[in-house]
This record gives structure tokens, C-alpha cells and sequence, in this order.
């Protein structure tokens, strides 16, 4: 199995997409953050990302952060069932969360009410263990 077919691929380089990025105040000691500015590729599965924030270590994408606005707990469950699909592991956070792991990846998904909105996470799983705290906070 190897990762799923998205848009930006964990260890890509950041060359791949340097002239589609705005940098961000970083988030982690170590670690830079970028926008996605570019208009090819702001999508997950089916739905319409309104917010990418790209990850590096060095040169090398560690994770990514997917916004998902004016969507309901419907959505989440079309995502989950996705992941659940692909996944060789699944743990179910709360209600509205869940962490799965795809081959050598993992993703968190998570649906805030207040918000209508939906957060998705993948990256190397080490990092999004150590820093999911960090990383929610948009």
C-alpha cells in the first residue's frame, strides 16, 4: 500500500510547489510553514479546501493542514469513511474526531459545529503525535 492519492505527498520537496507558497510564522522550532496560494490543487476528495498549510522540515513536506469550510457532520463522516477504507488503523479520538493510519501516514480529522467546519491533518506520525496540540491551533 503506499499513500493515498492526494495533492501534496509527505516528503516531497519543497520545490515542487516554492512558487505557490506564502510563508507563515512558524509554527514548531525546526520546522517552516507556507500557505498554498496556488488554485490547482485546493481540494480534498471531493470537497473544496478554503485554507493548505504546507509543513516542512528542511526541504521535505512533514505535514499538512487542510481547512474545509461551510460543511456539516455529514462531511466528516464521507471523509472518515474514505480514511476507514485505506486505513490500517483507526482510533476514534471523540464524537467528532478520529486518527487513522494509511501505510506510513497518518491523518486526523476533526469537525468543529461552532465553525461548519472540517480540519484535516496528515503527515509522518511521530510529527503528528508529538504536535497535534500545536497543529489545531489555526
Amino acid at each position: 500500500m503506499k499513500q493515498l492519492n492526494l495533492p501534496f505527498k509527505i516528503d516531497k520537496q519543497y520545490e515542487n510547489w516554492e512558487f505557490e507558497l506564502d510563508a507563515l510564522d512558524d509554527r514548531l522550532s525546526g520546522y517552516h510553514s507556507y500557505k498554498y496560494i496556488g488554485k490547482q490543487l485546493n481540494y480534498f476528495l471531493n470537497f473544496i479546501t478554503h485554507k493548505t498549510e504546507l509543513i516542512f522540515n528542511g526541504d521535505y513536506l512533514t505535514a499538512v493542514i487542510l481547512t474545509i469550510k461551510k460543511v456539516d457532520e455529514k462531511d466528516l463522516h464521507i471523509i472518515n469513511e474514505f480514511l476507514v477504507q485505506n486505513a490500517s488503523k483507526q482510533i476514534q479520538v471523540d464524537e467528532l474526531s478520529s486518527k487513522f493510519k494509511v501505510w506510513r501516514i497518518m491523518y486526523f480529522s476533526s469537525y468543529n459545529p461552532k465553525k461548519k467546519q472540517i480540519i484535516v491533518i496528515y503527515g509522518k506520525p511521530r510529527f503528528i503525535q508529538k504536535h497535534l496540540l500545536i497543529l489545531l491551533k489555526c
